[in-house]
């Protein structure tokens, strides 16, 4: 498997460059960018935004925007540049133009991503995104609007707290109940504890999928009052029953 090149999605490179570099895209990326800078700065300025990157700092450039970017150092300029189209999370991430707080142990895993252009097998993706994995928390996501912030707060902690009463998230995120009820349903169009559901129903399948426990020993690890009802919602969720899910698992 790690032989399988995934051609066009990625494009993972080591760049150098001496003393100055400019680079007009003002046309705009056409892929998302995650970059370390391993020697020299930077300044990337945009129409709404400029940014500054030291060395040893993680930074982002979002798929679409219009940039151009001034690289300085004294002998060498050199950085990391991870290039992807889409990330396929559950949630539609909208990326802006920043510098990402990282601590060491996430810097490491971004050094060691291999770089080999659009070679990029299997292997080298799973590394991808176990950095992206400690990233994306740290990451400023762009939204189009003041209750979509809040919406994606509220799934984020949904996510995070799956078992948590819908009060407690409410208060998590600076709303009040009714209003996230209402909030939510407007701009995902589901309830909250339909999209409760839905997580559930992935940790579920997850379980399916990785172990041989027994379907009513799932229903209690990812808390559902029986498994009668896991197989009810799971139905709902994926049209398909818990026997139907284990028979399509790749092996």
């Amino acid at each position: 498997m790690n032989d399988i090149v995934l051609f066009d999605k990625f494009c993972f490179l080591n760049l150098s460059f001496t003393t100055y570099h400019y680079t007009d895209n003002r046309k705009g990326s056409p892929i998302n960018f995650l970059a370390y800078m391993v020697k020299g700065h930077a300044k990337i300025v945009s129409d709404n935004k400029t940014i500054l990157i030291k060395e040893g700092e993680v930074f982002c450039i979002p798929k679409n925007l219009g940039y151009q970017s001034y690289w300085y150092g004294n002998d060498e300029i050199n950085f990391l540049s991870f290039g992807f189209n889409e990330l396929n999370t559950y949630e539609n991430i909208k990326f802006e133009l920043q510098v990402i707080p990282c601590n060491r142990k996430t810097v490491d895993k971004v050094i060691n991503i291999p770089t080999k252009g659009k070679h990029v097998d299997c292997k080298t993706l799973s590394l991808f995104y176990d950095a992206m994995s400690d990233i994306i928390p740290n990451i400023t996501h762009s939204c189009e609007n003041k209750d979509e912030i809040i919406v994606s707060k509220i799934k984020q902690c949904i996510r995070k707290y799956p078992y948590f009463p819908m009060s407690g998230i409410a208060s998590m995120c600076g709303v009040s109940q009714p209003y996230l009820y209402l909030l939510f349903k407007k701009v995902a169009h589901m309830t909250p504890n339909d999209y409760r559901q839905k997580i559930l129903c992935e940790m579920g399948i997850e379980l399916l999928i990785t172990t041989d426990k027994k379907v009513e020993e799932i229903s209690n690890i990812v808390n559902f009052s029986s498994s009668s009802y896991f197989r009810k919602v799971l139905k709902k969720h994926t049209g398909k029953t818990p026997c139907q899910i284990r028979k399509s698992r790749v092996i």
